[in-house]
């Protein structure tokens, strides 16, 4: 699956903005040993920015996957991108009733 794959599908789906997720992100991110995080909603969005102390592929998966495990619904999908300075995800996950969540995560 591609990105613009991962888009396209959420597209079909009802991400607006949810409380809960928002808050389950950020008490999960609290919880963990970053330097800093933030998040921001817009246009259906979650937008995660993660700083980990130390930046590599392993520790990024690691909060990754811990992260989704802790909040994902009923189908998730996600796309990893790599770059020299951060490894970004574009994750999906939905219920069988359409209501879903879209997160972008850049961890650098």
């Amino acid at each position: 699956m591609t990105k613009d794959t991962l888009l396209d599908l959420s597209k079909t789906l009802n991400t607006e903005y949810e409380i809960g997720i928002w808050l389950e992100t950020r008490d999960f991110l609290e919880r963990q040993d970053l330097t800093t995080f933030s998040i921001k909603y817009t246009d259906g969005q979650y937008n995660l920015v993660i700083k980990l102390k130390e930046f590599s592929l392993d520790a990024a998966k690691t909060v990754f996957i811990s992260l989704v495990r802790f909040i994902e619904y009923r189908s998730t999908f996600y796309v990893r991108e790599d770059t020299q300075d951060a490894i970004q995800y574009f994750l999906l996950s939905s219920l069988d009733s359409k209501k879903a969540f879209l997160f972008h995560i850049v961890f650098e």
